[in-house]
């Protein structure tokens, strides 16, 4: 999926691809803001770096992390921890609450224009400050989730209980119906961060566990 996702937008994006009669078409936009989420911790890092060569570096590092975990499950060397809850129905539930309380501490409760000191312009309703919080928090729990419990169910619980959030304020003050726009966006974005960050979790998990053993 990460592998199929970096092909597409990178063809996308080094063709240019448009609708006819207009500089930037909806496939491009759209890649571009999916590039975006991808490539956004590496964008902190790597600045002015060209988004393709940001796209297969995460692909790369991401493609080595599953292999040596896999070998390291393959030799015997990790174990699962006893899981709490037992129910893989229950850490869902419990993740999409998790979800919510991320999105409603950091943005649900704030509607109003604020002054963004990093773009130094009014942002309404959210500043960058606020919003790489919440991404950053996002990703911590959903870390956390997914180094005890079943990753997927750490993942899709914290995506789909954001997503929820976010989608059904937007909605509700949004009369046009592009807010659907965004939505899809978050929920690519929510897909492959939180999968990403569930998967750290584990492997970190996994070699706190090989020490303690040694």
């Amino acid at each position: 999926m990460h592998a199929a996702l970096v092909v597409v937008l990178v063809l996308v994006q080094q063709l240019g691809l448009a609708l006819p009669g207009s500089s930037t078409g909806p496939v491009e936009s759209f890649a571009t803001a999916l590039a975006v989420v991808l490539t956004a911790p590496w964008l902190l890092v790597f600045l002015g770096a060209p988004a393709w060569v940001l796209l297969v570096g995460n692909l790369a590092l991401h493609l080595g992390l599953l292999r040596a975990f896999g070998a390291r499950e393959a030799a015997g060397l990790t174990e699962r921890p006893v899981e709490r809850p037992a129910s893989r129905s229950a850490q869902f539930a419990l993740s999409v609450a998790a979800g919510v309380l991320v999105w409603g501490a950091w943005l649900g409760w704030d509607t109003s224009a604020s002054f963004d000191v990093v773009t130094r312009e009014v942002e309404s309703p959210h500043v960058t400050l606020q919003v790489l919080g919440c991404a950053l928090t996002t990703g911590a729990v959903t870390a956390v989730l997914g180094a005890r419990w079943w990753w997927a169910a750490a993942a899709g619980g914290v995506s789909v209980g954001f997503w929820l959030g976010w989608t059904t304020q937007a909605g509700a003050g949004d009369d046009t119906g592009l807010y659907l726009v965004g939505a899809l966006v978050l929920a690519v974005g929510l897909g492959a961060g939180t999968s990403f960050a569930a998967f750290v979790g584990r492997v970190l998990s996994a070699a706190h566990r090989e020490r303690a053993s040694d």
